[in-house]
């Protein structure tokens, strides 16, 4: 197969996918509240259910690809996901969206590994970083659209589960176009390399080199913390926030479409300035005013529960992740002990993850024992103390 059309196959395929899962994540909480009854506690407990079964088995079905090739893994994983929306439009009883939505992270995770080992088959050393970059512009585009797409369907037919049937739709498509476009196999690597992505007993050598590379630039440490910190404070929202948008300030579905569609477009907007700047004012600079930025529109929502506060805090909250994330990355790449930059990035998001498997729960916890604005009030506490730490910690290298 060409190897550009399968580059290409594989970026449209993960934008197709990443579209259907996120086109249920507002939709989910409001299904569950109001439709079913569950507890927002529940709610958080289902999100972070998905997340860390993801987490967790990208690795396995990463082997899984080496063994039975990228093809199969990839169009298995996609159908496995496909079928757990159709069974959320169908089920009437709350808490077994627990293991439905195990399964459904079982299936999300062998997307990623196969499609980023499709990429490294097929491409050369010198074009390899350019495809992984289209992959996750792939990944971003579809999970920043989803949710408004998803929103915007669900208010027009009056029921949330035509975004269900939406989402499965949109994996089913991913699958059959992994059918016709991705490889089989693994041709761009012989057959004695390592699993791309993979070691056998890689655990202890992966914690002694994080802690090595923590002595090496203590400031990568600091950096970390203030990512899991942000995203501890992003988690916080995931179960709650189309609930408070419709419950407790009265907006529409369409409104609340709108309003992920600003914080979408503050993103886009922001995003290229954003590295021209991080690149002329200094990257540590951008990634502190990204957190005042997101601490700032994080508590405008519990103090404001009008739309246009809610409006500007969305902006906000777009120009903080535009400005702050390609700053950050960057920033580890440069604080990255020589020969470890896969593990400082790979380190970083494993921090990250963390934070968005812990955020849902405790999001969900806090409402039904506090309030609607309590989860609002943690997380910009949360951000605020990231934005303190990154002050604090985060400064150039004085000169030898």
């Amino acid at each position: 197969m060409n190897n550009q059309r399968a580059v290409w196959g594989v970026v449209i395929i993960v934008a197709t996918a990443q579209l259907g899962f996120a086109t249920i994540l507002p939709l989910l909480p409001l299904h569950l509240t109001e439709r079913l009854g569950a507890s927002v506690k529940l709610v958080g407990l289902v999100i972070a259910a998905f997340a860390l079964v993801e987490t967790v088995f990208k690795t396995a079905w990463g082997g899984l690809t080496d063994r039975f090739g990228r093809r199969p893994v990839m169009v298995l994983g996609l159908l496995l996901s496909a079928g757990a929306p159709l069974v959320m439009a169908v089920l009437r009883t709350p808490v077994l969206f627990v293991p439905l939505r195990l399964l459904d992270g079982m299936g999300s995770a062998a997307i990623w590994p196969a499609a980023a080992a499709v990429i490294a088959d097929r491409t050369t050393p010198d074009r390899r970083a350019t495809g992984m970059g289209m992959l996750n512009v792939a990944f971003l585009a579809g999970v920043a659209a989803g949710p408004a797409l998803g929103l915007f369907v669900a208010g027009f037919a009056g029921d949330f589960r035509a975004g269900f049937y939406l989402a499965s739709a949109l994996m089913v498509l991913a699958a059959i176009l992994a059918a016709l476009l991705v490889p089989g196999g693994y041709d761009g690597h012989h057959a004695t390399d390592p699993p791309v992505g993979y070691h056998p007993d890689i655990r202890p050598a992966y914690l002694r080199a994080v802690t090595e590379s923590f002595r090496a630039s203590p400031a990568l440490f600091s950096l970390y913390l203030v990512a899991f910190v942000q995203l501890l404070g992003v988690g916080l929202l995931i179960p709650i926030a189309a609930i408070y948008a419709k419950q407790v300030v009265g907006l529409s579905e369409h409104e609340i479409g709108t309003l992920f569609l600003l914080v979408v477009a503050s993103v886009a907007l922001a995003t290229i300035p954003g590295g021209w700047l991080a690149d002329r004012v200094g990257k540590m600079w951008l990634v502190k005013l990204g957190m005042v930025l997101g601490a700032a529109g994080m508590w405008l929502v519990p103090l404001s529960s009008r739309l246009p506060g809610l409006v500007l805090a969305a902006v906000l909250l777009g120009l903080s992740y535009a400005l702050s994330f390609p700053a950050f990355l960057a920033l580890v790449s440069e604080m990255a002990p020589p020969g470890r930059l896969g593990l400082a990035i790979g380190a970083s998001e494993t921090v990250q993850g963390l934070g968005i498997v812990l955020g849902p729960l405790v999001g969900g916890f806090l409402w039904d024992a506090a309030g609607p604005k309590a989860p609002f009030v943690a997380s910009a506490v949360a951000i605020t103390v990231g934005a303190i730490i990154a002050a604090l910690a985060l400064r150039p290298p004085r000169p030898a």
